[in-house]
């Protein structure tokens, strides 16, 4: 077969076994580098090659002569930056910019719109009723978990209003019937956590199940997975504790703060009557 695509046929009579190999590069291409009638392999080289890349090399370099002798492409313009900001957006940190009136009075400050949007503003309201809602969220969690261990916690083979009942402890020396120790020993209290009574299969001794063994596992696997579920059970409590903690230092801080902010303004709002208040009695002495 006499075609320059010969390579890509190894079955139309192209032996790649006829021709010398030595590689100089071990591994690559998935370890076919150094196997023989491999299709990638190529002498000294890693990356995949055909009878024709010489000419595709060639042509390359070519390219990239012509590409560096063309000029170079004009640059998009830059966005703009005025002058006097630092950066294109306003900084995140102080110092921050000065306010736009100057207060000279109690009577101005009182009466600019902003001001009082800042000190009488709904906000921090909103912001103690979130933290409230999602603390009552927790508490809804908290009883369910609460819920749950209890549950786990009881015996379900003991029916509901039964007592437990304390095996008297009998004397060593006196005979005491077989029969009799045994119901003694069936009354006695299960060693057993119910939890695992709860969510572990037990099998016989040297048993198996009676269905197929791919439907169950080994019981030393079900009390390594049940442990495993317990602990993020445990984990998400303490989580949802601590973030009950932390949500209630917010609203106790949100707290402290309206009512600094009540204070202030009440401050203000006195200096600023008694500003008008002599400023109506001078214009009436006058």
């Amino acid at each position: 077969l006499n075609d320059h695509n010969a390579w890509y046929y190894p079955s139309q009579g192209f032996d790649s076994d006829t021709e010398s190999l030595n590689a100089s590069v071990a591994g690559g291409n998935w370890g076919k580098k150094t196997m023989k009638g491999s299709r990638w392999v190529r002498r000294g080289k890693i990356a995949s090659w055909g009878p024709n890349i010489d000419e595709w090399e060639a042509e390359d370099r070519a390219r990239q002569r012509i590409r560096s002798l063309l000029p170079s492409e004009q640059r998009s313009p830059s966005p703009l930056c005025l002058p006097h900001l630092r950066s294109p957006s306003p900084p995140l940190v102080a110092p921050y910019p000065p306010p736009v009136a100057q207060h000279l009075s109690f009577t101005s400050f009182v009466m600019d719109q902003s001001v009082v949007h800042s000190f009488r503003s709904s906000l921090l309201d909103e912001l103690e009723y979130a933290t409230n809602s999602l603390i009552e969220g927790e508490a809804v969690m908290k009883r369910a978990l609460g819920r749950l261990w209890h549950v786990i916690n009881e015996d379900p083979c003991k029916k509901h209003g039964e007592e437990e009942v304390v095996p008297k402890r009998e004397d060593a020396d006196s005979d005491v019937d077989e029969d009799e120790l045994g119901h003694t020993y069936s009354r006695a209290q299960d060693v057993v956590p119910s939890i695992h009574k709860l969510f572990l299969t037990s099998y016989p001794e040297n048993g198996s199940p009676a269905l197929g063994s791919s439907q169950f596992v080994s019981p030393e696997i079900q009390q390594d997975n049940l442990e495993k579920a317990l602990a993020t059970l445990r984990e998400l409590q303490d989580d949802g504790r601590e973030y009950v903690e932390r949500l209630e230092e917010i609203r106790e801080g949100l707290g402290e703060a309206r009512s600094q902010r009540s204070v202030v303004w009440e401050l203000v709002r006195e200096k600023a009557i008694k500003e008008m208040q002599d400023a109506a009695f001078n214009a009436v002495v006058d």
